[in-house]
């Protein structure tokens, strides 16, 4: 079941929309505010179409459909097939999974940036954490 060519179809997905979110995350750095707005949309639109629209409804569907061509022309022992293909839905599903989360935390990203005015790393804080330790002055 060519499960290389699965896994640089994967790779390519994730290497292609990388691009648009490091842009971001420089821009961000640089304290380029249109940039950074730019860049974040560009990457919300890059990630709606590879990560939620080509990994589910291309790649996956394709080795779901497609599946029982290696059993039955016995290029895999069935019992290998079988189970290599269970393995890589599950764990495409899963990443896929990760990938609907990212996408909402995205979309509030955005939702404070339209709110507000300003980008909100939400990795870098938690409710709560304090941004810096207190000093204790000498006594």
């Amino acid at each position: 079941m060519r499960l290389t060519i699965i896994g640089s179809m994967v790779f390519m997905v994730h290497d292609v929309s990388d691009v648009p979110v490091d842009l971001s995350k420089l821009a961000n750095f640089m304290k380029w505010k249109t940039s950074t707005t730019v860049c974040f949309v560009l990457m919300v639109i890059v990630w709606l179409v590879t990560r939620l629209g080509i990994l589910p409804f291309y790649i996956l569907r394709g080795i779901v459909q497609n599946a029982h061509i290696v059993y039955t022309e016995g290029v895999i022992d069935e019992r290998f097939a079988r189970m290599y293909t269970g393995m890589f839905v599950g764990l495409l599903v899963a990443i896929i999974t990760l990938h609907l989360v990212w996408f909402l935390m995205l979309i509030k990203i955005g939702y404070y940036k339209v709110i507000k005015g300003e980008f909100h790393d939400l990795t870098e804080y938690k409710k709560g954490e304090k941004t810096t330790a207190p000093i204790k002055k000498d006594q």
